[in-house]
């Protein structure tokens, strides 16, 4: 990314005061892998004409699971919510400290789980009320999280509304905060509201099913939030 927002900033500040800004401005051409790239380029005085659009591609790999494979392994329901791409996000961000509220299964849990697994480094605290619901019969909270993954995780079990204000007094500061519980109005703008303070700068609030109601786009203009967008039902927020 061309604004450097996590790791080694007072560095990559230095790089652009010497040395960035010029090579920048005497480029002929200059590439942007994202809008959010190109249009922070533009906002940092590079002229649009010289910017060019080309995404990042992907290796496809030799084979592929058949499909479902994934869902038959661990149980999980046709008609289920999967959200596969947090274990990326985690990894890009390599974060110290990451909340999240609702578990159920443990699935997207896991997937956390891994990226720090795979960072050597981080902790992962989950809020759950323990609500049976969702489980398979005789499966407890996060029955599906591996044990070789649980040394990073805390699992904490009680009413959001009384864990998220205790946990995050406790923790003080966190990078990232993901938000999957609750979904009504009233809680998504609680937990917002009592996160967002222990964010640290650059870091990120995350909330499923962001579409819903009106309460994340509406504390994004609230905080005035530097990024804030909704990608497929998923609502990312930039401190």
């Amino acid at each position: 990314m061309f604004r450097p927002i996590v790791r080694s900033l007072w560095l990559k500040q230095v790089y652009h005061g010497l040395f960035g800004r010029t090579l920048l401005e005497r480029a002929s051409r200059i590439i942007a892998t994202s809008e959010q790239e190109r249009a922070e380029l533009i906002e940092g005085g590079i002229p649009g004409q010289k910017i060019l659009l080309r995404r990042n591609g992907i290796e496809v790999p030799e084979s592929l699971p058949a499909r479902g494979a994934f869902r038959r392994q661990w149980h999980v329901p046709e008609d289920a919510k999967l959200v596969l791409f947090l274990g990326r996000l985690m990894a890009k961000k390599s974060p110290e400290l990451v909340v999240e509220t609702g578990v159920a299964n443990g699935i997207s849990t896991s997937y956390l789980l891994f990226a720090l697994h795979q960072n050597k480094r981080g902790v992962l605290h989950s809020i759950e009320i323990g609500d049976s619901t969702y489980l398979p019969p005789g499966r407890k909270t996060g029955w599906a999280v591996p044990e070789w993954l649980r040394e990073r995780w805390q699992l904490h079990l009680g009413d959001a509304r009384i864990m998220v204000p205790e946990l995050l007094a406790q923790l003080g500061t966190v990078d990232v905060f993901i938000h999957d519980s609750l979904h009504t109005y009233e809680h998504l703008k609680f937990e917002f509201e009592q996160a967002y303070p222990h964010i640290r700068p650059g870091g990120l609030l995350i909330s499923d099913d962001a579409l819903w109601n009106s309460s994340f786009p509406e504390f994004a203009q609230q905080v005035r939030a530097p990024l804030a967008r909704i990608l497929r039902g998923v609502g990312y927020l930039r401190k």
